[in-house]
């Protein structure tokens, strides 16, 4: 899995999150919670250019809710909207049936757990087979993300 700050300016595309400015030598890492000590988690940060993020921080630029909407966006981005539906399905029914390839982002964020293999197919030239699909558990983590964003 990439590192937060990976993630982060992936997610963005290199940008700040409220200007779209490019410039990586002005970009800077916002907590969306302000709380001590720090929740250095992915879903409470966000990029913001040191323009955006100092007129934040005196009530003049965005605001708290425009950020925390930007990054349900952002989210939505990056967990994909397969990976959205994944989660409500497993917060809804306890599991989720899936093609691995679709929700492994969610299991290299520590989001959804796979516990079973439902259907694998071995062709002769591999020696192992491939998985097909699989079922996946919400983890403690998926489920308070999903919980503060509506992913339920």
């Amino acid at each position: 899995m990439p590192n937060v700050e990976t993630l982060l300016l992936t997610e963005t595309d290199g940008a700040c999150a409220y200007c779209g400015i490019k410039d990586y030598r002005v970009l800077t890492t916002h907590h969306i919670e302000q709380q001590e000590p720090k929740n250095e988690s992915y879903d409470n940060k966000i990029i913001l250019c040191h323009n955006c993020h100092h007129l934040h921080h005196q009530n003049k630029g965005p605001s708290k809710d425009d950020i925390v909407a930007i990054k349900k966006r952002l989210i939505c981005k990056v967990v994909t909207q397969y990976g959205v539906n994944a989660l409500k399905e497993s917060y809804r029914k306890g599991f989720v049936a899936a093609a691995p390839y679709l929700v492994n982002h969610l299991v290299e964020l520590g989001f959804l757990l796979q516990t079973d293999v439902l259907h694998s197919i071995v062709t002769p030239n591999h020696e192992h087979g491939a998985v097909q699909a699989a079922a996946y558990e919400l983890t403690k983590k998926g489920r308070r993300f999903s919980e503060k964003w509506g992913f339920k």
